[in-house]
């Protein structure tokens, strides 16, 4: 399994960053990086802007906050033309976490956007009053699974839009990480070894790529990712779908070739939201290429060109 190396991000220097606190377990402090245009700070215009949250992929194993690694170009694009707000958060990672535990993080993030956000963005930016109920949210991979969770399990957050990219992570999708039937040599060993050595309590939320790489492929290899998630009701497709009265519009990117989250995955996400929700508008983009195929498109990327007609529809 390939993961890819740092990259210089090529928007990411066109937005000044404030990191703050959203939340604290022990002592342990949870971060949200908080992203707002050169062009957009320096303005002492006062405006009222839209949200779009991010939450990074990584498989729930790895990854870190805007990590340049694996964050596409096309969403911090639409964020600059727009004017909007940026914000991604941290959350804990497996398996010193369980998949409920990172459910978790993520309601008390939304939980802490509504009720504070507004006032943080105002303290360092006076002229910008931000606009919580039109807010988008998107992610690769586990992040797009976290985007698609929030708007399942966080009604109140008010999404306006949902735009996860290959993240049809859910452990009830049988085509998601189907099951090994004979473990990689070695796969076992190197998962129980570095179980056996997490400290009671301990807490992590970065792995910055490629460093976590070798145990999250021991443990694709070991066919163990579901069990690292646990079992907790609320990680499942059905739940989630069950659980929303009325999901907000949604985007689903997909790549043909992905071998870590199948197109099939996607397609049974896809076919799951349309059986069960079929009033949601729905854009399912199916494009050539592997995991991470996005990376480096931009805006002008013509399947882009054509799905910001959806979006523009429905945000901000």
């Amino acid at each position: 399994m390939a993961f890819p190396l740092p990259r210089a991000h090529p928007v990411l220097p066109r937005f000044e960053r404030v990191d703050l606190c959203y939340k604290t377990l022990g002592s342990t402090e949870f971060e949200a990086a908080i992203l707002v245009s050169h062009s957009l700070a320096s303005s002492s215009r006062k405006t009222n802007r839209p949200l779009l949250v991010h939450f990074h992929g990584g498989g729930l194993l790895m990854g870190t906050i805007l990590d340049s690694a694996i964050l596409s170009v096309w969403p911090l694009e639409l964020a600059e033309n727009e004017n909007a707000v940026v914000v991604s958060p941290a959350y804990r990672l497996l398996p010193e976490a369980k998949g409920g535990d990172i459910l978790d993080d993520i309601k008390d993030f939304w939980i802490w956007v509504r009720s504070s956000l507004p006032t943080e963005i105002a303290k360092r930016w006076p002229h910008i009053s931000l606009d919580v109920d039109r807010a988008a949210v998107f992610g690769e991979s586990a992040g797009g699974y976290l985007s698609l969770q929030s708007a399942f399990l966080c009604p109140e957050a008010n999404i306006k839009l949902v735009m996860p990219q290959y993240g049809a992570m859910f452990p009830d999708i049988d085509e998601y990480l189907p099951k090994v039937p004979q473990s990689t040599p070695g796969s076992d060993d190197i998962v129980d070894a570095y179980l056996k050595n997490i400290e009671p309590g301990a807490i992590r939320l970065l792995s910055p790529y490629p460093t976590f790489g070798p145990f999250a492929g021991a443990v694709a290899g070991a066919g163990r990712h579901r069990d690292l998630l646990g079992d907790d009701k609320r990680l499942n497709l059905d739940y989630g779908l069950n659980n929303v009265k009325v999901l907000p519009p949604v985007w689903v990117a997909q790549g043909t070739d992905d071998t870590i989250v199948s197109k099939e995955a996607s397609d049974e996400l896809v076919k799951r939201i349309r059986n069960t929700h079929p009033n949601t508008p729905l854009l399912y983009s199916v494009q050539p290429g592997g995991h991470g195929f996005d990376n480096d498109h931009t805006l002008a990327e013509p399947w882009i060109t054509e799905a910001m007609e959806f979006v523009q529809k429905h945000w901000p």
